[in-house]
């Protein structure tokens, strides 16, 4: 264990690794802590944790055998030294956090824009600890280019919960969160950058003082200064925000604990530590893996799968920090790669797109990207092998050469010395060559070797200067071989590439991917990294040697060996001979591998083929949805066809075949209803070829998202001018008790009142709050908990339907019941239905009850806020009718006329009848609606006469 503990001291991306490894777990520990608490409590308390933790370990220091003396550390001068940076970075520490809760509080809608915004701060960092801090050379290109496509990866593994539409519009609250944010990652970015500053001081001062404090003792000196400064402050941040103090429980102590101790205060420590340790701060990169593990705890706890653009996303922010990481030497043309690959892939994401219409649009293009990837690094590997041909030909004939022009044995002039350290040099060449070293050790031993042996070869030429040119040849020729990387792609890996990219075509198209960039972003990505992460293994474990190349190396050193056969061979000769010997047995490549190739290729075929059957078998089969099959367009080439969305609630359905009934009946346009979603319905009306056109019934307070999106932002969907009222709230029936025809919210945390509405004989009343999966069921649920409902009811969750025949039941045995209700709906045809009295809608109390993840309940109820409700269609029709338009913009029904429409649905009347009856009972409002005229009937006009 304490082996273990050295290395990882020793090597900063085992640090940093270590670090992340505890960062992963503090997402889903906090969301639970603050679930069962409050933010601002557990801010205070961890920190409290880690700030006891860190200074129990610096007093430590002062004790024992090695102890420091307090007096010399903390001496005026050091404090002085130490003081600024060190409560900068205390203030800068509580500040990022509250920084970042209160963009979190700001609004809901945009927690996620408020984590992408925060988390530039690695990156952050990096620039200003390279600019300020570090000597600049020590910062590479790569540098920049992997921490970047880590900050890209992120990007991605945020996409599916960003809206394009909440950086289109900029609104306030989005403006707020956007600043907050930025402020605390910037906050936390000067905060690493003052961190660091601090262990650079505490390091001067151990220099001066002759203190030996090693690295880890001046981050625990750093780590704990700047925690006992940062705790007071969040501390005082929990009682000025009024927050109140939970009930001490022990398992959330423990966690609060554990998060204070292993995570803020050594997990914090060891980040310190890595990236002071390191070359420079791009290491700082690496923190984008916590995410990623973070991501995966989650789904793990879910019992789920990661999705597409989590795997994506991880495979980029993985892929650049393993480069980042292994500090390898690239090749100016697999970067190039790496770095095309990753912008065209972010590119093709976040571009405006259009959805996928046809299959052969996913296959052609994919198809021709990953041609050109294979073509690309296929060129690049035949270049450099010719190359290295050619100069290991020209090293061949120059040995030859420079041999053939040297003195023989037994000759006056010969000089056996000299011939061995030409075969050696010769040898070290051959050895670098054929990668036969073991280890990165073994190759810089054997280049100073090389220079040292050229050194003496030059040493004993000093009177020969033909014979030194012709050394000197031979010594250019190979100082390039030593330098010439050694990396090609075998025939089965060239196979894979290919086949692979043909194979993941299938394999996307199974999955159904919504849009043409989201497919190619994912085989894009995928397909790089596993082809980039196979070239890292292979250079790890260094380039086989192809059978041509042992064979030339191997007829060279018989050559040598002939040539120079009198020279004494010393140890050191001996070995590197041997060792390439043994490299040319057991890395050189045979002669046929096509059996191999071949047998790669059968089963990339048998995928090819078997994914393919499933697709056209999935598709032709089987009938899909128009807007999930990419053999099926989606949109009628018929501009005279209306869709209109056919919604799962009763008001929606009457609304629809009302509208299709009166387009069918006096336009030139067919009309026709399709069943969706609401969200379904925005998609397919903010989309060009949509499936949908009209949507007739939409409770605007409800789609805020959606109305942002579509019609605010995009301006694809457009609202119709008239506009209703609807009501959510608490219902009842009075089951014909006068006692309880007007019965307030306020009455009902009375027991007695209670009692009247316990259904199951348990002492406490039933109120139903909705139907599963409904947004206003939790927002309900906090509601009633906030007139402090929740100690004498109990809240249940079924069907609708179920409620209807609940509610019809206890009508006929006189038992009231307690239900949550929207009006217009057919419940009101009861005359023993009534809301509950309440008093009028509190903005400034509802912020507190739509916070879903707040643990505590609000402190003051409010009633719903009434909503409106509009008819909403796609902006592109308004230029199909003129009579269409008008329609559109003065459909309105009357609540109270819907309510008797419901009724008669209710008791079985087809909802098709319905609407018919409704269109032939008002043919002059109809007209008003088409014409814009206003039309007198003949009741109206009769009782002006």
């Amino acid at each position: 264990m304490r082996l273990v503990v050295s290395w990882i001291m020793r090597h900063p991306v085992a640090l940093m690794m270590t670090a992340v490894g505890l960062w992963m777990l503090y997402p889903p520990v906090v969301n639970h802590l603050v679930d069962a608490t409050n933010v601002f409590y557990v801010a205070a308390v961890a920190h409290s944790f880690a700030a006891i933790c860190t200074l129990l370990c610096v007093s430590v220091l002062f004790w024992g055998r090695n102890k420091l003396q307090l007096s010399t550390v903390f001496s005026g001068s050091s404090l002085r030294r130490v003081s600024p940076p060190t409560l900068m970075s205390g203030l800068l520490i509580a500040a990022n956090h509250l920084l970042l809760y209160a963009a979190l509080s700001v609004s809901e809608e945009f927690d996620v824009v408020a984590i992408l915004v925060f988390e530039t701060w690695p990156i952050l960092f990096f620039y200003i600890d390279s600019i300020l801090r570090r000597n600049q050379r020590s910062t590479s290109i790569n540098d920049y280019i992997f921490s970047g496509a880590a900050f890209a990866g992120f990007l991605v593994l945020t996409a599916p919960n960003m809206d394009i539409a909440d950086w289109m519009l900029l609104d306030s609250p989005m403006l707020q969160t956007l600043g907050l944010a930025a402020l605390g990652g910037l906050a936390m970015a000067v905060n690493c950058y003052f961190r660091m500053k601090c262990m650079d001081a505490w390091s001067e001062i151990s220099e001066q003082r002759n203190l030996s404090l090693s690295t880890f003792k001046r981050g625990l000196l750093t780590e704990a200064g700047v925690r006992a400064l940062a705790a007071p402050v969040l501390i005082g941040a929990l009682f000025y925000s009024g927050q109140a103090i939970p009930d001490a429980d022990l398992s959330n102590l423990l966690l609060l604990a554990f998060v204070g101790v292993a995570i803020l205060a050594l997990g914090s420590l060891l980040y310190d530590l890595s990236v002071y340790s390191a070359d420079n701060a791009s290491i700082s990169a690496l923190w984008y893996l916590m995410p990623v593990g973070a991501v995966v705890i989650l789904a793990v706890m879910q019992g789920r799968l990661l999705n597409q653009y989590e795997a994506v996303a991880s495979a980029l922010i993985v892929s650049s920090n393993i480069f980042l990481a292994l500090r390898y030497p690239l090749r100016s043309s697999l970067l190039v790669l790496f770095v095309s690959v990753c912008l065209i892939g972010i590119w093709i994401l976040f571009a405006p797109v259009s959805p996928i219409e046809n299959y052969y649009d996913l296959l052609g293009v994919s198809t021709v990207f990953f041609v050109l990837l294979a073509t690309f690094a296929l060129d690049r590997s035949t270049s450099l092998n010719r190359e290295r041909e050619s100069l290991l030909g020209e090293f061949n004939e120059q040995v030859i050469s420079v041999l053939e022009s040297a003195p023989k044995a037994g000759e006056q002039k010969a000089d056996d010395g000299y011939l061995a350290q030409l075969k050696h040099y010769s040898l070290l060449n051959i050895h670098s060559f054929l990668r036969a070293f073991k280890n990165s050790n073994n190759l810089m031993r054997s280049q100073e070797q090389v220079e040292q042996e050229k050194h003496n070869i030059l040493n004993a030429l000093k009177d020969d200067s033909e014979q030194r040119e012709r050394v000197l040849s031979l010594f250019k020729i190979g100082d390039k071989l030593q330098t010439m990387e050694s990396d090609r792609i075998a025939p089965e890996e060239f196979i894979i590439l290919t086949l692979l990219g043909a194979t993941n075509v299938f394999f996307s198209l199974i999955f159904r991917p919504d849009t043409l960039s989201a497919g190619l972003f994912a085989l894009i990505v995928g397909t790089s990294m596993i082809y980039l992460i196979l070239i890292i293994a292979e250079r790890d474990r260094y380039a086989q040697i192809r059978h041509d190349h042992a064979l030339v190396c191997t007829n060279l050193i018989d050559y040598i060996n002939n040539r120079v056969e009198s020279a004494l061979p010393s140890s050191e000769i001996q070995a590197t001979e041997q060792e390439i010997t043994q490299a040319i047995q057991h890395k050189a490549t045979k002669l046929n591998t096509l059996g191999r190739a071949y047998w790669i290729f059968g089963v990339f075929t048998f995928l090819f083929a078997g994914f393919g059957y499933a697709f056209l078998y999935e598709s032709l089969q089987q009938h899909r949805a128009l807007e999930t099959s990419p053999l099926t367009s989606t949109r009628s080439v018929n501009d005279t066809q209306i869709n209109i969305a056919l919604l799962d609630w009763p008001t929606a359905q009457i609304k629809s075949h009302i509208l299709a009934g009166i387009i069918n009946q006096h336009t030139e346009l067919t009309a026709s209803v399709v069943s969706v979603s609401s969200e379904q319905a925005f998609q397919a009306m903010g989309d060009e070829q949509g499936i949908v056109d009209i949507h007739p019934d939409l409770w605007v307070e409800n789609n805020p998202g959606l109305i942002r999106r579509y019609v605010k932002a995009f301006g694809t969907v457009s609202l119709g001018k008239q506009v209703t009222t609807g009501t959510q709230g608490l219902c009842y029936t009075d089951a014909g008790d006068s006692s309880l025809q007007r019965l307030s919210i306020h009455q009902l945390t009375s027991s007695t009142i209670a009692k009247r509405f316990d259904l199951s004989g348990d002492g406490k009343g039933d109120i139903w709050v909705g139907a599963k999966g409904w947004a206003s069921v939790e927002i309900e649920k906090r509601r009633l908990s906030a007139y402090g409902l929740d100690a004498l009811y109990k809240f249940h969750e079924f069907d609708p339907d179920v409620l209807k025949m609940l509610v019809s039941r206890n009508s006929e045995l006189s038992t009231p019941s307690l239900f949550f209700c929207y009006y217009p709906d057919a419940l009101f045809a009861n005359s023993q239905t009534h809301f509950i009295d309440e008093e009028e809608h509190d903005p400034e109390l509802w912020p507190a009850i739509l916070k879903k993840h707040s643990g505590q309940p609000p402190e003051a109820g409010t009633a719903w806020p009434d909503t409106h409700i509009s008819l909403a269609y796609r902006t592109s029709i308004e230029n199909r009718s003129h009579e269409l338009l008008h329609l559109l913009n003065s459909f309105n029904i009357d609540n109270h006329e819907l309510v008797e429409m419901l009724s008669a649905f209710e008791s079985g009347q087809p909802v098709e009848a319905i609407a018919q009856q409704w269109i032939k009972d008002h043919q002059d409002i109809v007209l008003e609606w088409l014409t814009g005229f206003q039309i007198e009937s003949e009741a109206k006009a009769a009782s002006m006469n």
